[in-house]
């Protein structure tokens, strides 16, 4: 694998066997990563965004698994004769519950949860947790993961961190929480990190400044993005690459600037023309998306988009599954409108 590419996942496949039936939250999904970049992840609630992000790090809950597929991690490593080298590891072949996937955790992936309250444990102060992951990860000893946790509270902006260290989760605002929650991740110095709508729980001005400190750490630290959002105005302040999704799977993918002003899925499109705009009339009517998103237990045949599509093509759209296709600018996406030669076999799904 390229050097530059950090993590690269490859027809992804996450389902929850449940008693009704199948539910395939993530299908065929596929994300290229590069170091050091920001990559949005976009899409309506229950498209499976979220399910990606836990898969990357086996923290799946059941009756979730993965079922198929590849999560490729280009870890970086110092060969013997002190030469950099790169060794391709398959995050989706290790065991859940296993040592080796653990070492990644925390390590060289994080992950900042939408809600801290649910993340982070009542019984024990946020100083515990950060310094348990500190020595987890790191060979230093009590005393010195302590005075860790407390720069790290100190530069994420917690003031009186020494104080602070010792305080339990449910002591501190929404917002200190959350930074906690972002001290602890980048406790170890992780080459990725996951951040799981990290701003909806938060009012406007500390979403503000919670982005605002989650990109300067990211310019300090080198690391890498992955954004799950459905806020696509933060995506357009954040973001380099935008991966768009729809019931489990990566529509469109392409650089930010190529998404908002020339998308080429239909959904995508759709999803941009939903956005109220400032300064418009106040007659000027919003232009939702029409229809729902289909029963994630009965998923249309053919492309999962087709009943709601605007330029859907009657005997294709609802008859065959289209498959991402590479565009000459690099960009990728997943429409029969873009197949150079638009098959006529069924798919039967």
């Amino acid at each position: 694998m390229e050097k530059e590419i950090l993590l690269k996942i490859e027809d992804l496949k996450t389902y929850f066997m449940m008693d009704e039936g199948v539910v395939k939250a993530v299908e065929g999904v596929d994300l290229v990563l590069k170091r050091g970049q920001t990559m949005g992840l976009v899409g309506e609630s229950g498209c499976g965004k979220s399910v990606t992000g836990f898969s990357v790090l086996q923290i799946v809950n059941l009756p979730g698994k993965i079922v198929g597929g590849k999560v490729l991690y280009n870890r970086e490593i110092t060969s013997k004769d002190g030469n950099t080298v790169y060794e391709t590891i398959d995050l989706a072949s290790l065991k859940p519950r296993g040592d080796p996937i653990r070492a990644f955790r925390g390590g060289d992936i994080a992950m900042i949860f939408q809600e801290p309250m649910a993340s982070l444990s009542m019984m024990h102060t946020i100083g515990f947790q950060i310094i348990e992951a500190i020595r987890l990860h790191r060979p230093v000893d009590k005393a010195e993961a302590r005075k860790i946790a407390i720069a790290l509270l100190d530069q994420v902006g917690i003031p009186r961190a020494d104080q602070w260290v010792d305080s339990y989760p449910f002591q501190l605002s929404g917002g200190m929480r959350q930074r906690a929650m972002i001290a602890m991740a980048l406790s170890c110095n992780p080459k990725l990190l996951i951040a799981d709508e990290p701003t909806t729980a938060l009012d406007v001005t500390t979403q503000a400044q919670i982005l605002e400190l989650m990109l300067e750490l990211q310019r300090d630290m080198g690391m890498a993005v992955l954004l799950i959002t459905h806020d696509l105005g933060v995506v357009a302040e954040t973001c380099n690459e935008v991966a768009v999704m729809y019931l489990g799977e990566v529509v469109e993918q392409a650089n930010v600037d190529d998404i908002f002003y020339n998308p080429l899925h239909p959904y995508t499109k759709s999803l941009l023309q939903s956005i109220p705009v400032l300064g418009k009339s106040k007659k000027m009517k919003l232009a939702p998306i029409k229809g729902h998103v289909p029963d994630p237990y009965n998923r249309p045949r053919g492309c999962p988009f087709h009943p709601r599509c605007p330029a859907r093509m009657p005997g294709k759209c609802d008859r065959v599954h289209p498959q991402t296709t590479m565009m000459g600018d690099g960009r990728t996406v997943r429409c029969l409108l873009y197949e150079n030669d638009q098959r006529d076999e069924v798919d039967h799904g």
